[in-house]
């Protein structure tokens, strides 16, 4: 009976060391500082430019998984394996990205990532970073179209509609793969502005955007000025 049991205990060690393994390995992840706040939504990162990088990494066999936390201030990737981190070609396509990285070497801070490390909701995987830019989509027609209710040029209904119009808008513009010049250029910036205006003409009419977009430059300038 004794040696029974002592074979019981050690099965039932055994099986319980098994399943206790899948939340004790240990990957191989390396974590990146980076300065991907989003402007229009400082509380989350830019999709826009975090995107063209993980697309540049999908193509690398060493790299198994490209993550982003929600503040778009660290990114993180996961090796296929010991034999195939390759710290300089991610440097590499930081510098092709225009992205300034810094690896974090710091163990109490990776301890913290770790803990953290694909949470939902506060962890984002290669293309699932449209998550974000889609967000922003919605920051930016809130903004625009929350000036015009709040100055009276439009109603809550109108300015529902003119919301959503430029939120379906931007939610197409943002999730394309553009590199930072084009993302940055003023041809991009300008286009957005003529298109979010026609979307404006489109449902209150010529004279009535045209005084939404005198009176929101005007503030932009008063805030720039502050600054």
């Amino acid at each position: 009976m004794k040696q029974l049991i002592f074979f019981i205990t050690i099965a039932a060690t055994f099986l319980l060391g098994c399943q206790s393994n899948p939340n004790t390995v240990k990957e191989d992840v390396s974590f990146y500082k980076v300065p991907l706040v989003c402007g229009a939504a400082p509380e989350i990162g830019c999709g826009s430019r975090i995107k063209p990088l993980f697309v540049a990494t999908e193509k690398e066999k060493a790299v198994k998984e490209s993550w982003t936390n929600r503040q778009g201030t660290v990114i993180a990737f996961v090796w296929n394996g010991h034999n195939t981190i390759n710290e300089q070609m991610l440097e590499d396509l930081f510098v092709k990205n225009n992205i300034e990285a810094e690896l974090i070497t710091d163990t109490s801070i990776l301890k913290e990532l770790r803990a953290s490390f694909r949470d939902k909701g506060r962890w984002y995987e290669g293309m699932d970073v449209d998550q974000l830019s889609i967000e922003e989509a919605g920051v930016i027609a809130s903004q625009t179209t929350g000036f015009a209710l709040e100055e009276g040029f439009v109603d809550s209904t109108q300015a529902a509609t003119i919301k959503s119009d430029i939120e379906n808008y931007f939610k197409t513009e943002l999730v394309q793969v553009r590199t930072l010049e084009n993302l940055t250029s003023d041809s991009t910036q300008e286009r957005w502005r003529k298109d979010a205006y026609n979307i404006i003409v489109n449902r209150v009419g010529k004279e009535k955007a045209d005084k939404i977009a005198h009176a929101y430059e005007k503030k932009l300038s008063e805030i720039e000025s502050c600054d």
